[in-house]
């Protein structure tokens, strides 16, 4: 069975060569019953992407009469606006497409065409007019749980892939039970969630000893926290670059000087997100096209207070709730101080060897530094474990240009030593987990710890975590490629996945783990933001094990991306989870679907 599935899997992953002549494509090309790409390189890869580039092309001019209304209203020249769209079709796997190797002799450059009907060229076409679909669907979900942030970034790909598609102007969709133009829909629904976002300046230190004062603002949306906002400033002199603010709140610093100067601070929201979370089809059409004028994505903030509050440092905006230990309190004091000064090694005693590795690494990871915020501090009990919740910080990274705010964790275990660093979930994300019917409120607090855990490990580049976390196996699902370590009960699982992932590929443990390996090195940073969970409880013996559905927002140094992640995972050694499943998909099912627990069964 194993080897008759490889067999099936590789048969499907490459594009069959069809029985056909270069003077029986050119006489189709003229009869119009195929669409014609051509490459030519000195290579046959080199030339199979110039034939797929050109192919693209073709398709666009079959339609090329539908872009000129859209063309005008980016004040462009047809052909420069069809170059452009092109450009986002140009990488995209044509699946139904045929090959013809016109010149195999290893003296002559290779000569590749790339031909399918007109009937794949509207597939091609529907496939993007189901993507816009499942972008606005998602908004929409967003929408329903005010989730603003992730409503405006599915809406504005949606309205930028529309300027791609040649019936832009008369796909329409259902709105609150309306038929609406998308075209107009989009752009309508992104201004009015931006007018209901709210920035205001929460306070104004002046931190003794620093010639700026340090600004704490706060954007929510119907009241609600607006998590994971991109947001620039101007200082007076220049703008800032765009930051991800976590849990709706934003830290920088203005000169003194300059700040007495300044009737308000301007701000701007990038709708776009276009260097954060995403990659493929959206990038291509994002880097492509003329990006979209937004209304209300500017800001103005009034400072609430004319005279700043001075204050020593940043600790003395810490407060710690009544369940927190007194001697964890004294701890958490020494460690807080040893952030701000940057002495961590005075620290070194409170921690265990790994958890002062965890520690050390957090510091290094984007130059952490403590936002002076008034915050209160909260405890979560999973187990013998008391996990100290949340430290607000912001990471600059310097050569990325990057900066963004967390909040992070420290767990103490029961002899009140810090044995762990984690990057805490939105507040959104974790009262989404703590609400569902699925277990207890302990399993709750335990699955809220794990994802956590988890989230950390690829922040931090720890492999070690990773390693002992996966099964050896682990069924594990990267985009459209499997890998796992071969085994029966693996093979069991895999078999479930059913014919819609036919495509996938499986590799070992090991792989996966070397990969990892190679792209942590690579990485400035790495960052993942989690939104949307599904938790569902699976019945198996002598296990505690869940599945948990999620959207998940990668974005790296080089590398971005969003999807759909899946875990499986046994908590019933809570000390020692193991993940028996993990799936990544970057788009939906056609049904809707992502991987999940329906997918597979246990004994």
């Amino acid at each position: 069975m194993k080897k008759q599935a490889l067999v099936i899997l590789f048969i499907l992953s490459i594009i069959v060569l069809q029985a056909i002549t270069e003077a029986q494509l050119k006489q189709k090309q003229n009869n119009r019953e195929l669409i014609v790409g051509m490459g030519t390189a000195k290579t046959e890869a080199e030339a199979d992407k110039l034939a797929l580039d050109d192919l693209a092309s073709q398709i666009i001019v079959e339609v090329k009469s539908s872009f000129v209304s859209i063309a005008k209203e980016d004040n462009a020249k047809v052909d420069e606006y069809c170059k452009s769209v092109i450009e986002t079709f140009s990488d995209i796997k044509l699946t139904n497409a045929g090959k013809f190797v016109a010149s195999t002799s290893t003296k002559e450059p290779k000569k590749v065409y790339r031909y399918i009907t007109p009937e794949d060229r509207d597939r091609v076409f529907s496939e993007r007019k189901n993507l816009i679909y499942s972008l606005v669907t998602e908004g929409e979900i967003a929408l329903d749980d005010d989730n603003a942030v992730d409503a405006i970034r599915n809406y504005y790909w949606a309205r930028m892939l529309l300027k791609t598609h040649p019936d832009k102007n008369s796909i329409s969709y259902y709105f609150n039970g309306k038929e609406r133009l998308l075209s107009n829909a989009l752009k309508n629904e992104i201004e009015n969630i931006l007018k209901q976002i709210k920035i205001e300046i929460e306070s104004v230190k002046d931190i003794e000893g620093s010639n700026c004062y340090e600004y704490i603002l706060s954007a929510t949306y119907k009241g609600i926290p607006a998590d994971g906002l991109l947001i620039k400033y101007f200082d007076g002199k220049v703008w800032s670059d765009y930051e991800r603010w976590a849990s709706g709140k934003g830290y920088f610093s203005i000169n003194k000087s300059m700040a007495s100067t300044m009737d308000f601070i301007k701000l701007d929201i990038d709708c776009s997100f276009k260097q954060h979370g995403f990659s493929g089809e959206i990038a291509k059409t994002l880097n492509s096209m003329k990006p979209l004028k937004i209304a209300n994505a500017g800001k103005r903030c009034f400072p609430a207070k004319k005279n700043p509050i001075a204050v020593k440092s940043a600790q003395s905006e810490v407060t710690y709730s009544p369940e927190i230990k007194s001697e964890q309190v004294k701890v958490l004091d020494i460690v807080i101080n040893s952030v701000i000064s940057k002495d961590i090694a005075k620290a070194r005693r409170f921690f265990t060897a790994k958890g002062f590795k965890d520690f050390n690494a957090l510091i290094g990871y984007g130059n952490a530094k403590i936002i002076p915020e008034k915050v209160t501090l909260k405890r979560l009990q999973v187990g013998d474990m008391s996990i100290i919740r949340s430290i607000p910080l912001k990471f600059d990274f310097t050569d990325s240009k990057e900066s963004f705010t967390e909040k992070v964790n420290l767990v103490f275990d029961k002899d009140n030593m810090i044995e762990g660093i984690t990057f805490s979930l939105s507040d959104t994300a974790i009262n989404d987990i703590m609400s569902k019917k699925y277990g207890t409120k302990e399993e709750k607090a335990l699955i809220v710890n794990f994802v956590e855990q988890y989230k950390t490990a690829y922040c931090l580049k720890d492999l070690d975590f990773i390693k002992d976390v996966f099964s050896d196996e682990a069924l594990i699902i990267i985009g459209r490629i499997v890998q796992r370590k071969p085994d029966d009960y693996a093979d069991k699982i895999y078999q479930q996945l059913g014919s819609e992932f036919i495509e996938y590929v499986r590799l070992h443990k090991g792989e996966y783990i070397e990969r990892l390996e190679t792209q942590f090195a690579q990485k400035d940073f790495i960052n993942l933001h989690f939104s949307n969970n599904r938790i569902d409880r699976v019945t198996s013996k002598g296990r505690k094990v869940f599945g948990m559905q999620i959207g998940q927002y990668y974005y790296s140094s080089d590398y971005r991306d969003k999807g759909y992640l899946f875990l499986m995972f046994d908590l019933k050694n809570p000390d020692k989870p193991t993940i028996m499943v993990r799936s990544w998909q970057p788009e939906k099912s056609a049904d809707g679907s992502i991987t999940g627990v329906s997918n597979f069964e246990f004994e």
